[in-house]
């Protein structure tokens, strides 16, 4: 038996919410890699690439507190509307040593609604904290797109 053996496993977040608006619209905001819709983003430039949409594309993301994060897009899809983009660097150290993420939208046939899923991997080294930062950040961008899409 294993029992005194501690495995660490990576570790995933998950959370979703309904927008109340089409999923055109709500991709318009997503898909171009600008994250203008989340108020913890200052901004976001392409540093490799030719356009925010190409796969394979660097983006230096710079929050509001001053931290900044450089990502790369490793999947876009038009027809089944996600985008996953991976840590590649930070200029100030973080909790955890890899981070992929996943933001996905499908639509709801039944009204003209967009349900989002955000769904991040963090390597083994995540703490607690930095899960219930990752939740607690993402509820928040899902209220911001919200707001954003109304609008």
């Amino acid at each position: 038996c294993y029992s005194n053996v501690k495995e660490k496993m990576a570790t995933r977040v998950h959370e979703s919410a309904v927008i109340d608006a089409p999923i055109a619209k709500v991709w318009g905001c997503i898909r171009a890699m600008d994250f203008t819709w989340w108020k913890l983003v200052e901004k976001t430039a392409v540093t490799q690439g030719a356009s925010a949409a190409e796969v394979g594309s660097s983006h230096k993301m710079t929050f509001k507190d001053g931290s900044s994060w450089t990502v790369r897009l490793s999947e876009l899809s038009d027809a089944d509307h996600f985008i996953t983009y991976e840590l590649v660097s930070s200029e100030e150290p973080l909790p955890v040593s890899s981070a992929i993420h996943t933001i996905r939208l499908r639509r709801i046939t039944s009204s003209s609604q967009t349900f989002i899923e955000w769904v991040s991997d963090y390597s083994s080294d995540a703490t607690q904290a930095v899960i219930q930062d990752s939740r607690f950040k993402k509820l928040e961008g899902f209220k911001d797109l919200q707001a954003v899409c109304k609008a």
